[in-house]
């Protein structure tokens, strides 16, 4: 069930969450329904359209779409690819990665937007209530718009990548804590904390690593590139290239805490194992002088000597010192 908070149209019809048309200059607007026939006469009207891909009528809406290629559709009707750009003509399309939302707001769970843009269109579309499209909404709603569809594309990127430098931190600071609880002299046993530090970490890492790949992929192929999509590329590709790195410190600060500890964990197992051992041997003589003498058969020393229950006990006493003093001799102990 959509939630008032997750789409711009009072009645949400055929998967379209909601659709603005920009008229460059002008603010833009809420339409209340999906565009039957889209203005292309206005040199600079374009519009977004935000669809959920749980319905099985947008599909067929984005089929029906003017300006796009069967490519581009079927990256957006496709939920199941992975996270990648891809350009064709003066269309830019494929899927990038974003946090989810709910009620409470953003979680940190990643899904993927897929989107499609070209001077007249912005189509997105996504399975899960997403962090980033919606802010963008509500920014729109409170006066500050896109220009064209790729400065909107860079206003969806720039929230994606302030919320992952936002997890990051946090995940950051989670590790200064627990680094310092590891330096302390006593154990403390935190690895249950760093295992979804190590999880989130290598997840964002992942789809980061991907969306670079893609600016990268552009350059090596020197594919010819939207209009003014250059500038943004560049500006987008060292964000993810400085996001990527603060992700792979994280994973790597959090994978050597937790050897750090699993040593220091071990370090006091074999301390403990050392001591029982020797403790051990400690008694095993004792044990086996006790044993003998608590047999119950005939010539048996001490056995009608008074006393002799103390001189068992002297030879126990005696046996154990003998067996630390070979401890020390052979530097056991």
């Amino acid at each position: 069930m959509l939630s008032s908070e997750d789409t711009g149209l009072k009645e949400p019809k055929g998967g379209l969450l909601w659709a603005f048309r920009f008229d460059g200059t002008d603010p833009p607007v809420l339409l209340d329904a999906f565009p039957n026939e889209l203005i292309i006469d206005a040199p600079n009207h374009w519009y977004w359209l935000h669809f959920a891909s749980s319905h099985e009528q947008a599909r067929h809406l984005i089929r029906d779409l003017p300006f796009l290629s069967d490519d581009a559709k079927d990256s957006l009707i496709d939920q199941d690819g992975g996270l990648r750009l891809d350009v064709e003509g003066d269309t830019l399309y494929g899927a990038i990665s974003d946090f989810e939302r709910d009620l409470s707001g953003r979680t940190k769970e990643t899904a993927k937007l897929a989107f499609a843009l070209n001077k007249r269109l912005f189509i997105s579309m996504r399975r899960h209530a997403l962090h980033s499209t919606d802010r963008v909404r509500r920014q729109i709603s409170k006066g500050h718009y896109p220009t064209s569809p790729i400065d909107l594309l860079e206003m969806i990127f720039s929230h994606f990548t302030h919320a992952v430098a936002s997890e990051l931190s946090g995940l950051s600071d989670i590790l200064d804590e627990i680094e310092d609880r590891v330096l302390q002299p006593e154990v403390n046993d935190d690895r249950v904390r760093l295992a979804p530090i190590r999880r989130m970490s290598a997840r964002l890492h992942r789809d980061i690593f991907a969306m670079r790949n893609s600016f990268v992929r552009f350059e090596k192929l020197q594919l010819a590139l939207p209009a003014d999509f250059d500038d943004v590329a560049l500006r987008l590709s060292r964000e993810l290239e400085a996001l990527d790195h603060d992700a792979v410190l994280v994973q790597d600060r959090a994978r050597l805490l937790q050897d750090e500890m699993a040593a220091k964990t071990n370090a006091a197992i074999n301390d403990n194992l050392r001591i029982l051992s020797i403790l051990t041997s400690l008694l095993l003589p004792p044990t086996l002088i006790a044993g003998i003498f608590g047999m119950n058969v005939k010539d048996l020393p001490f056995l009608e000597t008074p006393g002799g229950f103390w001189y068992v006990t002297g030879l126990c006493l005696l046996s154990s010192f003998f067996a630390y003093r070979l401890m020390k001799k052979l530097d056991i102990t």
